[in-house]
């Protein structure tokens, strides 16, 4: 009896490891984007000085002062007049990010973040941007078997037995619940820019960046309740 019960609790643990990692997935890149947050914030340039220099070649050098990686979206850019894609500039003691807004606000882009990485885009591509991410919900939605044990009764001097209470045990939610839980509870366009199918105990979820990070955190909160 002692083995099966070991076997069950090493199969829970095994699989609530593999439930965690995508939702630690999304917390990291959460992480790798605040670190591209404070490089932009802590990095100060003494000097800026360029005089009709392709933006290409302007965002390669804040991303070698910043040392980070910044991509530029060919397809928004080629939007852009290709006048428009000459910049001239000139300041002096200012954040790296200040200047890269100030840079995008010329040829009318804006930063976001895709894949790990400063990603230049359009407006309506930087709202819209929707990534695929699965979640293994297995942990959450298992029933850990409960093996009887032999039953112990005290008795007080009187030899009467004493009130028995009964402990209700509430099942774990299922896939289909967890669902109903994230679409009533984070905030997104569900059905449309935000999509969650179910496959094999996973959810596969289609949403914006913010949309993600909300999701992984209210699994987070599930697997604290278990």
């Amino acid at each position: 009896m002692k083995k099966i019960a070991l076997l069950a609790a090493l199969c829970a643990g095994l699989l609530g490891s593999a439930g965690g990692v995508y939702a630690d997935d999304v917390k990291k890149e959460e992480a790798t984007y605040k670190k591209i947050e404070a490089k932009l914030e802590s990095t100060t340039l003494s000097v800026v000085n360029y005089d009709d220099t392709d933006v290409n070649e302007v965002i390669k050098d804040f991303a070698k002062k910043g040392q980070i990686t910044i991509v530029i979206d060919k397809k928004a850019l080629e939007g852009v007049a290709e006048a428009d894609r000459k910049v001239t500039l000139e300041l002096a003691d200012i954040k790296l990010g200040n200047a890269l807004n100030i840079v995008l606000d010329q040829i009318g882009l804006v930063k976001s973040y895709k894949n790990g990485v400063l990603y230049i885009t359009t407006q309506e591509k930087a709202q819209g941007a929707v990534s695929t991410k699965t979640y293994d919900v297995r942990d959450i939605t298992m029933k850990v078997q409960d093996f009887p044990a032999p039953e112990i009764r005290l008795k007080a001097q009187d030899e009467q037995r004493g009130p028995q209470v009964d402990i209700p045990k509430e099942d774990p939610p299922t896939t289909e619940d967890i669902v109903e839980m994230i679409e009533s509870t984070v905030k997104a366009d569900w059905g449309s820019t935000a999509k969650i199918t179910i496959a094999q105990g996973q959810l596969i979820v289609s949403a914006p960046r913010d949309v993600h990070k909300s999701v992984a955190d209210l699994l987070d909160q599930l697997r604290a309740s278990k």
